[in-house]
């Protein structure tokens, strides 16, 4: 929620070719210059920084190339920058936003294409990003207006990422330290680190076509991902890549060379927080959030013809999406990911054929159903003689 209307006195202190950037009066070569409506209209005209996907393109380029165009309810193609202090609301600090009620008539409404950007070093990286990041919003109400807030939200954390501003690390390594917290939330509020992490694995999995595909289509949340798959003839379904990405965030920094499971437009800052488990037999409980995660990581001292058996138990097996990751001493090897699904209350599956290579087991453990709550689970974990029987492997 943007902070209250308020009016203010702000002058125009630059026009680009697709922007106008106001000022309020009263920040005017206080926190902004000259050089600063410079940086900004070059940026979002012109040029962005040598990660982004085409330096040679702006923001308003490369955005509207991946999303489609934004409204135009003043008949004027150019957009409105206000830069101003934004400050506190509500306990939130504000860094830009853009307003809806801007895009319809009303007494609160400035009925133009406009967004409001802190005046606190607004030409920085952290703050261009902020801009592509808002434009995306504003593009997305053009094509989907009432589109959930967490793919918004990692579709404009992406836009950032389109653009060359990983600048949102924070926030994803605090994601990182808490992966139980939920992707797909039934509150208003999202996790910015994983809406980072995810809007960018769709991107390099299924393509930046995916990504306009998505804005366009009106179906929102996971019924509008679905259906972009299908329009676009994709075999993966939502559950399929949600889980895949799961893995992909734990395994990034390891050594492997399968593209489903690794990053390439960005690195990650640490690994994933672990449950870890230095020896066995183990018997835990854990609860996890509806589309968040917990990885529960078993290290397994040299052995040889052994299997770990695992004992999950839970309320709603249906709901759970378990993956099994193995990974290898020789550090060359990839690690072999292996699904598991559950059927019953309690369900013993294996992971076989562990021998002497094998240096970790990690347990994926997901609930693909939004939560108003987190779901309760208990397991054990001990290591046995082999056994013929096999998971599926991807």
């Amino acid at each position: 929620m943007p902070p209250e209307d308020s009016e203010l006195s702000a002058t125009c202190r630059g026009v680009g070719k697709h922007v106008y950037v106001f000022v309020s009066d009263d920040v005017w070569e206080v926190n902004v210059f000259k050089q600063d409506i410079e940086k900004i209209i070059h940026t979002f005209d012109c040029s962005t920084p040598a990660t982004s996907i085409n330096s040679k393109k702006g923001i308003y380029e490369i955005l509207t190339e991946t999303f489609g165009n934004p409204p135009d309810v003043d008949n004027d193609h150019r957009i409105y920058f206000l830069i101003t202090q934004l400050g506190e609301y509500r306990g939130h600090d504000f860094d830009g936003y853009f307003r809806f009620i801007d895009e319809i008539a009303g007494k609160h409404s400035n009925h133009m294409e406009i967004l409001y950007l802190d005046s606190d070093d607004p030409s920085d990286d952290y703050h261009l990003g902020v801009i592509a990041h808002e434009f995306q919003h504003l593009i997305h109400w053009q094509y989907d207006p009432k589109e959930t807030k967490w793919l918004s939200e990692s579709l404009s954390e992406v836009a950032m990422i389109l653009c060359g501003y990983y600048t949102d690390e924070k926030k994803v390594i605090r994601y990182l330290n808490n992966t139980n917290s939920s992707l797909i939330s039934r509150h208003h509020m999202v996790d910015y680190g994983a809406c980072l992490l995810w809007g960018t694995y769709i991107y390099e999995r299924l393509g930046i076509a995916f990504l306009g595909n998505l804005v366009r289509e009106k179906a929102g949340g996971i019924k509008g991902f679905q259906n972009t798959l299908d329009s676009m003839h994709i075999v993966d379904n939502f559950s399929t890549v949600f889980g895949d990405w799961l893995v992909a965030n734990y395994l990034h920094n390891k050594i492997g060379n399968n593209k489903k499971y690794r990053y390439q437009s960005i690195s990650l800052p640490i690994t994933p927080a672990v449950k870890h488990f230095l020896s066995l037999p183990v018997s835990e409980t854990g609860e996890v959030a509806g589309y968040a995660v917990d990885y529960l990581k078993f290290t397994i001292e040299r052995v040889k013809n052994k299997k770990l058996r695992i004992s999950f138990e839970s309320e709603s097996p249906d709901d759970f999406l378990i993956k099994v990751i193995k990974l290898y001493n020789d550090h060359v090897s990839d690690p072999l990911v292996e699904d598991v699904k559950l059927s019953k209350p309690i369900e013993a599956f294996d992971v076989k054929n562990l021998g002497m290579g094998c240096r970790e087991v990690v347990l994926v453990v997901s609930v693909l159903k939004p939560t108003n709550k987190p779901v309760s689970y208990s397991y054990s974990a001990s290591l046995m003689a082999n056994s013929e029987t096999k998971l599926n492997q991807d």
